[in-house]
């Protein structure tokens, strides 16, 4: 198990594109470690707009949750403005993520295309 996140600051925005393989059964807790270095990362940057990009890590399905930082405190994540790119087949698994995402008061979207979701980032405006 072992992972590797590219990050880039663009447009306002951090692109984070994690790849790897994660299948264990310490799956989720890699899966939060990533999460919360993607939330400093961000913090580091004073951006509020977060692609992460999830395409290039195997065996992922067991820790959404985790990855789309719905476990990060509210005071982390408050205002954050979070796209995640996988897979369409996977678009269904994140419905009950968007919803924690709102109840810890940032917006979370699943899309299939990274262009789409830089272009939904971009589209609100951040504390950057």
């Amino acid at each position: 198990m072992g992972c590797c996140i590219h990050y880039a600051l663009r447009d306002g925005m951090l692109q984070a594109v994690v790849s790897g393989k994660a299948a264990s059964r310490s799956g989720d807790a890699f899966a939060d470690w990533i999460a919360r270095d993607i939330a400093a990362e961000a913090g580091r940057n004073t951006v509020s707009r977060v692609l992460i990009d999830v395409r290039g890590v195997a065996d992922r399905l067991g820790f959404l949750g985790a990855l789309s930082m719905t476990r990060r405190a509210p005071r982390e994540v408050g205002g954050y403005r979070v796209a995640v790119v996988d897979a369409m087949e996977n678009d269904a698994y994140y419905a009950l993520h968007e919803i924690a995402a709102r109840a810890r008061g940032y917006v979370l979207r699943c899309f299939s295309s990274a262009a789409d979701a830089a272009r939904w980032l971009r589209s609100a405006p951040g504390r950057d």
